[in-house]
């Protein structure tokens, strides 16, 4: 997957915090709050984030959307150095994005099914 679309996020989050209870405003919020971090990069430095900032990253990683990574990198005097980092779940935000859809049309499925047979009981009638 490319870069992230924001119509596939706000999908993604919609499908689950929005099934929390989360009104559509605070998802779409939540969005550009993620893709004022990530913006066409796929991971974003740890301390670049404020406390409050990342406690909504772990949130986001409970809820699957971003994983923490830590590198370590050796430097020319010996030290290493450990950068921790949060990348997109990108895979699982598409997969989260689709659930929902999903669902919806076994819905629209069964609701025409249902509506065929109320047709049909009006014609044997």
């Amino acid at each position: 997957m490319g870069v992230l679309k924001r119509s596939i996020l706000i999908r993604a989050l919609q499908n689950v915090y929005g099934a929390r209870g989360v009104s559509h405003v605070d998802v779409i919020a939540l969005c550009d709050f993620i893709l004022a971090f990530f913006g066409y990069e796929d991971y974003v430095l740890d301390n670049v984030l404020s406390s409050p900032e990342r406690d909504a990253f772990y949130d986001l990683e409970e809820s699957g959307f971003l994983k923490t990574q830590r590198e370590e990198l050796t430097l020319p005097k010996g030290k290493i150095w450990r950068v921790n980092l949060w990348k997109l779940k990108k895979e699982e935000i598409d997969r989260l994005s689709k659930a929902v859809k999903v669902e919806e049309e076994l819905k629209v499925k069964y609701e025409n099914i249902f509506r065929e047979i109320e047709e049909n009981e009006d014609i044997l009638d």
